[in-house]
């Protein structure tokens, strides 16, 4: 099910991808932004910090695996998954096997261009979906975005006419009210993910129509939970000690997930 893209594209996702490995592996990421962090009396302590770094590594030498299926399962509904900025589905491979071992799933990867428009992304995914419940037979699709990811499924469940064809969005680490570091990427996202940038006030203003979760930390240097808005009608898990990519791998995390799914 996934989209076939031109040479021109994958040229560009191959060098977002070299650059992203760069900042990964040699430690920029995370040890600057934890660094500022710290200076502004932020949670990001030491011991989360080289975890954030371990797992961005690995999560960062993991992308080939982004050609494969993700795994497979039968639960009660797909339950199809969304990378953050830069990344690819390979991200949830950990927590996919998770999913499928409580009996949930099948787990279905959704690769979209994330220098693009989040509503670009958004009406992608609602082709994805289609496709998904026509070839399943489900009725609804669970979603679970990571990062730019979540807001990707938020919008398309709140602003894009995806809400009778979704249960639950789960968004881990997602700025719903837009990240002070934004503008420090590239592409569309370095605007519409800010503070105060028209499309996180119209995300603010849109009222939500699925179940919604959303799953933050307070040690994430990137989207810190004390940054992020409540959001009316929404339920709201904050972590201490876990940063932005170790969210993703995190056993307390995919147990609070799994909860939500498994019992409806």
């Amino acid at each position: 099910m996934q989209r076939r893209h031109s040479l021109r594209h994958l040229a560009w996702r191959g060098g977002v991808a070299a650059v992203s490995h760069a900042l990964m592996f040699s430690g920029v990421y995370p040890l600057v932004p934890h660094a500022v962090r710290r200076l502004g009396g932020g949670r990001a302590t030491v011991r989360s910090t080289l975890a954030e770094w371990g797992m961005a590594a690995l999560v960062s030498a993991a992308r080939p695996l982004g050609f494969f299926p993700l795994a497979s399962g039968h639960g009660p509904r797909p339950i199809i998954v969304l990378h953050g900025y830069a990344m690819n589905r390979a991200n949830f491979a950990v927590l996919a096997l998770r999913l499928r071992a409580a009996g949930l799933g099948p787990v279905l990867g959704f690769e979209y261009w994330t220098l693009g428009r989040v509503a670009a992304g958004a009406r992608q995914l609602g082709w994805f979906v289609d496709e998904v419940r026509a070839e399943t037979g489900a009725a609804k699709v669970d979603l679970i975005g990571h990062s730019m990811g979540g807001v990707v499924a938020r919008y398309y469940a709140a602003l894009a006419g995806g809400a009778a064809a979704v249960d639950h969005v789960i968004t881990i680490g997602s700025p719903h009210g837009g990240t002070d570091v934004g503008g420090f990427g590239i592409g569309h996202p370095a605007r519409e993910l800010v503070l105060g940038s028209r499309l996180i006030q119209r995300l603010q203003a849109a009222p939500v129509q699925t179940k919604l979760t959303t799953i933050l930390s307070e040690a994430d240097a990137l989207v810190p939970a004390s940054m992020q808005p409540e959001i009316p009608g929404a339920e709201r898990i904050v972590y201490d000690d876990l940063g932005h990519v170790a969210m993703l791998g995190s056993k307390r995390v995919a147990r609070d997930i799994i909860e939500r799914l498994a019992s409806e």
